[in-house]
């Protein structure tokens, strides 16, 4: 994800989702969200979602949805729980289209 160029060819006719780690883990990368988005809507337009996995950063830090994604994936399990005492997800999306 941080080689603009090669996601650019991964891209594929039937490519239909973009999944964005960031920080990724285990290494902390950090993925530009912004631009992967663009990158993703001027190979497929509104035919990809772009999912942002927003586990490591949680909302308090990020909010990937200012950036233009269409999905944010949080572990409740992990940062917004804390404690690893329930099991959960959260799927936050940007339009009511995607909900349905």
């Amino acid at each position: 994800m941080t080689d603009l160029a090669a996601l650019e060819k991964a891209f594929r006719p039937t490519t239909k989702l973009v999944w964005i780690e960031t920080p990724t883990n285990p290494m902390l990368k950090i993925i530009d969200i912004e631009t992967v988005t663009r990158l993703a809507r001027a190979k497929r337009g509104a035919e990809v979602n772009v999912l942002v996995d927003n586990t490591f950063a949680s909302p308090y830090l990020q909010s990937p949805i200012e950036f233009g994604v269409d999905i944010v994936l949080h572990s409740l399990s992990k940062y917004i729980g804390g404690h690893s005492d329930v099991i959960g997800g959260a799927l936050v999306v940007r339009d009511k289209a995607l909900y349905e």
